[in-house]
């Protein structure tokens, strides 16, 4: 079989279709509403929206593709940002980094209990993930009786806001940036990226092969808490308030799913790249974010994301259907198909 070229590489990605798409889509809203959509105002609000879902996709798509799962990202941020808010307004004289890094650490040891559950107990993550985002939330609830918390650090707040030399693109939007690049790097260059491969695709080829699955996903699931928990800082940043609900009802986890799904990480694990994740975002983001600022009505806009989902599931289950074939294993029958994170 003859080796492809770079350019041919990059024709037949999923990643080159989901660009050519998002063009398709951005020229066809500029036919239609033009300036109505495309000025700096709106530019600035979308990067400032990718900036923290950016950060949400990186931590889902790494999980997936190590086949773990972890629906409580959002709740988790919730919890944590409270945490911040509070601790950094009772104490005005101390750096808000000091306290950055205190939920930081708190979010390893959320991470750590939803390993714990899911990889030592081999609890159901899909199920397991939303109880314990029940538990984030009442705790979270409980803490502060569903009262909006403001932050007083004009220092905080600027970090959300600060643009790059000017222009409508603001720094937390480079900061999303470098964290992709960085984790695509390590997922496709490294060792263990390549164990995350292996321990998502064939646990118990894994395990033969001296790997360990078990703590290899539980080191994902922390990965995964923590860039949740700097996705939840810098949404607070950009609303200076921490709140119950705003974060969670924006169901970040649900829009990194199908924005890594679209980019080609299987549900299944073992298969997939930050570089298609990072473009389902854009195409998902573009679409959504444009009918919100063309005044489409919001079911129209709910109707959209759900059938993205649908798409994003439908690929992805052909795919692994081709994968399996390919490697000779049947897809049908009970036992072919398992949820993520499950022994198997």
């Amino acid at each position: 079989m003859p080796r492809l070229t770079f350019f041919q590489r990059v024709r037949q990605s999923r990643a080159f279709l989901l660009i050519s798409l998002a063009i398709f889509v951005i020229i066809i809203l500029y036919i239609v509403r033009g300036s109505t959509v495309f000025n700096e105002f709106n530019l600035f609000q979308i990067l400032m929206n990718l900036s923290y879902e950016g950060l949400f996709v990186a931590a889902m798509a790494c999980l997936l593709m190590s086949g773990g799962f972890d629906f409580s990202l959002a709740s988790q941020a919730t919890l944590g940002t409270l945490v911040f808010v509070e601790l950094a307004n009772q104490n005005p004289d101390v750096s808000w980094i000091f306290f950055v890094i205190l939920v930081i650490i708190l979010a390893f040891v959320m991470g750590l209990v939803n390993a714990f559950f899911s990889q030592y107990l081999n609890l159901m993550p899909f199920i397991c993930t939303i109880a314990m985002s029940s538990v984030w939330t009442g705790v979270s609830v409980g803490w502060t009786g569903g009262l909006v918390k403001s932050i007083n650090r004009p220092s905080f707040d600027a970090v959300a806001n600060a643009r790059v030399f000017g222009l409508p693109i603001p720094w937390t939007f480079i900061f999303m940036l470098a964290v992709i690049i960085i984790y695509n790097q390590l997922i496709k260059r490294t060792r263990f990226g390549r164990n995350i491969m292996v321990a998502g695709g064939n646990p118990t080829a894994a395990r033969l092969a001296g790997l360990n699955p078990k703590k290899i996903k539980t080191i994902l699931y922390m990965n995964a808490s923590m860039l949740g928990m700097l996705a939840g800082l810098v949404y607070t940043a950009q609303q200076r308030t921490a709140t119950t609900t705003g974060l969670a009802q924006r169901m970040p986890e649900m829009r990194g799913l199908t924005s890594s799904m679209l980019g080609g990480v299987s549900f299944m694990g073992g298969a997939g790249g930050l570089t298609g994740a990072f473009w389902g975002l854009i195409l998902i983001s573009v679409l959504r974010d444009s009918l919100t600022l063309m005044n489409v009505q919001a079911w129209v806009v709910i109707f959209v994301n759900g059938m993205l989902l649908v798409v994003a599931l439908t690929i992805d289950t052909m795919s692994t259907r081709i994968r399996m074939r390919k490697l000779g294993l049947s897809t049908s029958g009970g036992g072919g198909m398992v949820m993520p994170g499950m022994s198997r």
